[in-house]
C-alpha cells in the first residue's frame, strides 16, 4: 500500500517531479490505481478522447435511425438498405482500419525508441556528465592539489550553478537567473553578476570559471606536474563537452517533417476508427450484439488512449528540463552532487591510518 512513486518539488518550485518508482507496482493490478506522475494526468488526452468519442457517436446515430431504410444504390444500380449495404461492407472498413493501426504502430515504435534514446544521453552524458567531471574534479583537486576550502566549494558551486543553468535556460527563466541562483550556497551577488556580464550560453561558458581554478593553482605552483596540470583540464573539458551534450539535444530535436507526419497519421487513425466503429456499433445495436458493442467501444477507447498517450510521453521526453511533470529532478540532483562532491573531501579526511601514514606522511 506504499506510493508508487516518490516526488519532489522542482528547483524552482512550480510543480512536482518524480525521483523514483517502484516498476513491481505497475507490473500488478496496483496499476490501475496509479496516476500521480502518468500521462494519464495531462489533460490533453481527456480531451482528444472526449472528441474521438463525439465523433463515434455521430457515426453512430445515422445508422441506428436509418438502419432499414432503403437509402443507398450499389454499382449495378440495386437498392441496399443500410443493414445490406453494411454487410457487404464491414470487412472491408474492418481491414482498412488494421491497416491504419498497424501503420500507425510501427512509427510510433520507431519514434518512441529515438525519444527514450535522447533522453538516456541526456541523463547519463548529459545530466551524468557534469555530476562526474565536477566529482572528479574535486576529488583530485583535493587529493594531488590543495585542501583550501574556498578552492574546493568553487569548484562545487560552480558545477551546481551549470546544472541549474540548463533548467533555467529551458523554463525562459534567465531574467530571474539571481533569484534562483544568489544563494549561500551557491553564487554570491558578486558572482552572478560577473556571469551576467556577457549573458550568453551560461551553462557551458561557466565551466571557464573551473578552467580558471586550475589555471590559477598552476600558477601558484600547487599543481607539481604536467601530467596532473592536464588530467584537471581534461575534466573541466569533460564538464562543458557534458553541458553541450545536453544543450545540443535540447535544441535538434527529431526532424520536424517526421513528426508532423506521424501526428498527422495518428490523428487520422483516431478518426477514421472513431467513424469505422462508431457506424459498426450503431448496427450492433440495432441487431442486438451487445457483446459486439462493447468490442467495438472498446477499440475506439483504448488504440487512441494508448496512441495519443505514447505522443504525449515522447513530447514530454524530448525536453525533460523544460518544466513538464516527466522533467528531471534538479533540485535533487544539484543538492546530490554537492553531497557526493563533500563526500570526496570527506574521503580524503578520514582515511585508514595505514593509509594517511604511508600516503601523506
Amino acid at each position: 500500500m506504499q506510493p508508487h512513486a516518490k516526488f519532489a518539488t522542482s528547483f524552482d518550485k512550480s510543480h512536482e517531479v518524480y525521483t523514483d518508482y517502484d516498476p513491481l507496482k505497475f507490473s500488478s493490478f496496483r496499476v490501475f490505481c496509479s496516476c500521480k506522475g502518468t500521462v494519464l494526468q495531462d489533460p490533453v488526452l481527456m480531451i482528444e478522447q472526449l472528441l474521438l468519442t463525439l465523433i463515434f457517436i455521430g457515426g453512430a446515430a445515422p445508422v441506428y435511425i436509418y438502419f432499414g431504410q432503403e437509402m443507398i444504390t450499389d454499382h449495378r444500380g440495386k437498392e441496399l438498405n443500410i443493414r445490406q449495404w453494411l454487410d457487404s461492407q464491414e470487412g472491408k472498413m474492418r481491414a482498412f482500419a488494421m491497416v491504419m493501426t498497424t501503420l500507425a504502430s510501427l512509427l510510433l515504435s520507431f519514434y518512441t525508441s529515438i525519444a527514450v534514446g535522447r533522453w538516456w544521453t541526456m541523463r547519463t552524458g548529459g545530466v551524468g556528465g557534469i555530476k562526474a567531471a565536477t566529482v572528479e574534479l574535486e576529488m583530485f583537486v583535493n587529493t594531488l592539489v590543495t585542501q583550501e576550502e574556498q578552492v574546493l566549494s568553487a569548484i562545487r558551486r560552480y558545477g551546481r550553478a551549470s546544472l541549474l543553468l540548463v533548467f533555467l535556460w529551458r523554463r525562459q527563466s534567465m531574467a530571474s537567473l539571481r533569484d534562483h541562483l544568489v544563494r549561500p550556497d551557491l553564487l554570491t551577488q558578486g558572482e552572478a553578476d560577473q556571469l551576467l556580464s556577457w549573458d550568453h550560453n551560461l551553462h557551458e561558458t561557466i565551466w571557464g570559471w573551473q578552467t580558471g581554478i586550475v589555471t590559477m593553482l598552476q600558477r601558484e605552483g600547487k599543481i607539481h606536474s604536467d601530467q596532473i596540470f592536464s588530467m584537471l583540464l581534461e575534466r573541466c573539458s569533460k564538464g562543458r563537452e557534458a553541458v553541450q551534450l545536453t544543450a545540443t539535444h535540447l535544441s535538434v530535436r527529431v526532424p520536424m517533417q517526421y513528426v508532423h507526419l506521424l501526428g498527422w497519421l495518428v490523428k487520422l487513425h483516431n478518426t477514421v476508427l472513431a467513424l469505422i466503429m462508431g457506424i459498426l456499433f450503431g448496427a450492433a445495436v440495432r441487431n442486438g450484439e451487445i457483446i459486439i458493442c462493447f468490442q467495438l467501444f472498446g477499440r475506439t477507447l483504448i488504440l487512441p488512449v494508448l496512441f495519443n498517450a505514447i505522443l504525449l510521453i515522447n513530447a514530454g521526453l524530448s525536453d525533460p528540463f523544460g518544466g513538464g511533470a516527466a522533467d528531471f529532478p534538479g533540485g535533487v540532483y544539484e543538492k546530490t552532487l554537492e553531497k557526493d562532491s563533500m563526500g570526496m573531501v570527506d574521503a580524503r579526511k578520514n582515511m585508514p591510518d595505514w593509509l594517511s601514514k604511508r600516503s601523506f606522511a
